[in-house]
């Protein structure tokens, strides 16, 4: 799918760079040409409504992605500014969870495991939290931007599902588990100054599976 703007292309971009570098990736596709509009996302049963929408649909010879992220909120992210700016948060949150999902489900799709939906959306939560926290500069900054964003992260999020609905129970369930799993980060690596330790431990999460996910988030 051809992006709509070049400046959804150049955020949704510098956000997948992030990602890469982050868990040492190597690389990933470059999330570019499987952008698409709203109509386009609503073509094929997606909701952009939503602010941000994976469209996956699986084909004979493998996996069809699309990825719709609101353009508004692309918008206020152009300039690079602070995440954590005014009016810059939620708008970050958006871009980085649809970029999150691509290169997850990616990366998971070509070491031919299977991803849950409740997989997904835990690793884009930790994924926010990561990505945001790790553009400071110094320990003391570090730490006082992590308590920053988990607050604004996993204290009372609004959510469009309710809490009976089967997307609702999912979100909250990722939620509950990367705020427990982002605290003990802050604990045993954050607090001591050791980020080379927790870029190390982002790392092992990322490649664990479901299951070792639960127990590192419950430890």
């Amino acid at each position: 799918m051809e992006p709509s703007t070049k400046v959804e292309a150049c955020v949704l971009a510098r956000i997948q760079q992030r990602l890469v570098r982050l868990y040492d990736l190597g690389s990933s596709p470059n999330v570019t040409p499987f952008l698409c509009d709203a109509e386009a996302a609503e073509a094929v049963g997606g909701d952009p409504g939503r602010g941000e929408v994976l469209l996956v649909a699986e084909e004979e010879d493998g996996v069809s992605l699309g990825l719709y992220v609101e353009p508004e909120a692309l918008a206020l992210l152009q300039s690079g500014v602070d995440v954590l700016g005014e009016g810059q948060f939620d708008a970050y949150c958006l871009a980085a969870e649809g970029v999150s999902h691509f290169v997850y489900l990616v990366y998971r799709h070509e070491q031919t495991r299977s991803v849950s939906e409740l997989e997904l959306e835990l690793q884009a939560e930790v994924d926010k939290y990561a990505t945001a926290l790790l553009e400071g500069n110094g320990v003391g900054a570090i730490r006082a931007r992590s308590q920053a964003i988990r607050e604004r992260l996993y204290q009372d999020p609004a959510l469009a599902d309710s809490a009976e609905s089967l997307e609702g129970n999912r979100y909250r369930h990722a939620i509950a588990l990367a705020s427990r799993y982002t605290r003990r980060l802050e604990r045993q690596h954050i607090d001591r100054g050791a980020i080379g330790e927790l870029v190390a431990e982002l790392r092992r999460f990322y490649r664990v599976g479901m299951r070792e996910k639960l127990a590192l988030a419950s430890e």
